[in-house]
């Protein structure tokens, strides 16, 4: 067999007056096929990173057109799979057109070579705007006919990026629901209207639009286990978690792990860490096993109890189960719920013993040592940080130089974080140097650093210098961040009057402390009373 021809980038490099190419055996087709497949599954299992899996792209593209294989469609199927691995739409794009032969009337795009573009166009992060347009070019400029895979794989791309698609999504949602009943997609005989409505369920929960997922949950003939979860689902992303729970008791006919831990799940995350851990118990009683998500939930509620005893009992159950169940995800919630049970040393062993590390993983570390007084500790690790830090990563070494009275090393990442890291403050960073600053006498420096901020300062920035102002005596001042707290919080508006007046009372200044008192008076209102609550290991908080 002759061997391959160089790799050549693209169509852009052959000149216009190319003879055609004779295709060689059926072999080499085969081994493109067998190449592109390996890439990809590689690809999709992240054992490839996506720039390799790019050049492998770019290289198997220019065997297809020095071997005349162009408009092979089995071949070009493969090869978009590995640029949807890869996240590369514009390589999708244009192997999708190179599918119809030049100088041929243009017959109907293949759905399958469709449907691969449009999840390259998800897998690439694609805007919702942007995923409308592919979708509306496919339909109108090459006359696809969708089918119910097309409408799954869509939906299922705008509800993971609800956040990105704001106002756009509850009219895109409708557009699309609309166009699926137009096709047919709703009544497929072959089950695949199940796949729609279920996904329909998810994007009308992920924009918050709650009756329209129960209207398409109740108008299924036949709900799928999926379905069920994926109303479940829909209950607790929009905070309804009593609905949720009543849903999962008295209207679902089963329940299997998913719905176990979506519920277990939502407690955990809304503060009813206590009704987590009841529905886990419950969960064992029914004889449902649990798997590493569960775990997870589980772990989130024991940081929020406190309760060490049972993070430890389910740290021992996954060591126990084996090393397959050992996923980043798991390792990451075992830190965190050691940092939040006060074992910070059982944190840094596990953490120093795992395998693989995340961003989440360095960031939970560095700010668990911060927490714990080992502000020296955290930075040091940042040092030695691995993984690309994020915003939350850079927040976490801030607080570690404010705990540690480092001002110095807290402006130097402050003001390297854009220009060293490509991260954009936001306002928590303001935040947390202001707090830094003040804490640490700054006080004229943290008033010049709100003034600064490119956005609104919060309550948060002023609350700080006015700590800040009452520490260090400047009544004037305090005065002046006073009237700002009371426009930002009117309804907190007495409570920050008494706070200034008091201030003025502990220097002796009465005049000034009855004038702020007749305003309190003026206001008609009371300052808001304390509220305090004690967790499991008895740890009292106490919030003003």
């Amino acid at each position: 067999m002759p061997r391959d021809p160089p790799l050549r980038a693209g169509a852009a490099l052959l000149p216009p007056n190319f003879p055609p190419h004779i295709p060689l055996s059926g072999a080499l087709q085969q081994r493109l096929y067998l190449i592109a497949q390996h890439l990809s599954r590689r690809a999709c299992a992240g054992s490839l990173s996506r720039s390799a899996a790019r050049r492998g792209l770019d290289q198997l593209h220019a065997q297809l057109l020095l071997n005349g294989f162009a408009h092979k469609r089995f071949l070009l199927a493969k090869l978009l799979s590995l640029a949807a691995a890869a996240a590369d739409l514009p390589r999708a794009e244009s192997l999708f057109l190179s599918s119809s032969p030049p100088h041929c009337p243009a017959p109907a795009p293949s759905p399958t070579l469709a449907n691969l573009l449009l999840r390259a166009a998800t897998a690439s992060g694609a805007a919702p705007p942007a995923l409308l347009a592919i979708f509306s070019r496919l339909v109108g400029r090459h006359g696809l006919r969708p089918n119910a895979f097309s409408f799954s794989t869509l939906l299922a791309a705008l509800a993971s990026s609800a956040g990105a698609a704001g106002a756009l999504l509850p009219h895109a949602a409708r557009a699309i629901h609309a166009r699926a009943l137009a096709c047919g997609a709703l009544v497929a005989p072959s089950g695949g209207s199940g796949h729609v409505m279920t996904s329909l369920v998810g994007v009308y929960a992920a924009c918050r639009q709650l009756g329209d997922a129960r209207k398409v949950f109740d108008e299924m003939p036949g709900k799928s286990v999926a379905a069920w979860n994926c109303m479940l689902a829909a209950y607790v992303r929009c905070g309804e978690l009593d609905v949720a729970l009543r849903f999962f008791s008295h209207e679902m006919p089963g329940r299997d792990a998913v719905a176990w831990t979506t519920v277990i799940s939502g407690c955990a995350n809304s503060g009813r860490a206590a009704e987590a851990v009841e529905l886990f118990m419950r969960m064992r009683k029914a004889r449902v096993k649990d798997d590493a998500v569960t775990m997870v939930a589980l772990l989130t509620a024991c940081a929020e109890l406190g309760d060490l005893e049972l993070g430890r009992w389910v740290h021992a159950r996954v060591d126990g189960d084996g090393r397959q169940r050992r996923m980043v995800l798991l390792d990451n919630a075992l830190i965190h719920m050691y940092v939040k049970c006060g074992a910070v040393e059982d944190a840094l062993r596990l953490f120093l013993m795992m395998p693989k590390r995340s961003t989440i993983s360095w960031t939970t570390m560095i700010s668990g040592l911060a927490m714990h007084g080992r502000a020296q500790e955290a930075l040091d690790l940042f040092h030695r940080m691995q993984e690309r830090p994020d915003g939350a990563t850079l927040l976490a070494v801030l607080r570690a130089c404010s705990h540690a009275g480092r001002i110095d090393d807290g402006r130097r990442y402050f003001e390297s974080m854009e220009r060293v890291y490509g991260i954009t403050p936001e306002i928590q960073h303001y935040g947390c140097m202001v707090d830094m600053l003040c804490r640490w006498r700054q006080l004229h420096e943290a008033l010049e650093l709100v003034e600064k901020m490119p956005f609104q300062p919060n309550e948060g920035a002023w609350g700080a210098i006015l700590s800040g102002c009452r520490r260090e005596g400047n009544l004037e001042l305090a005065a002046k961040v006073t009237d700002r707290l009371v426009e930002l919080q009117p309804e907190r508006a007495a409570g920050h009057l008494v706070l200034l007046s008091n201030m003025y009372a502990g220097v002796g200044q009465w005049e000034q402390a009855l004038m702020v008192r007749e305003r309190v008076a003026a206001l008609n209102a009371e300052k808001p009373a304390g509220r305090s609550w004690v967790n499991q290991n008895e740890s009292c908080v106490v919030v003003a």
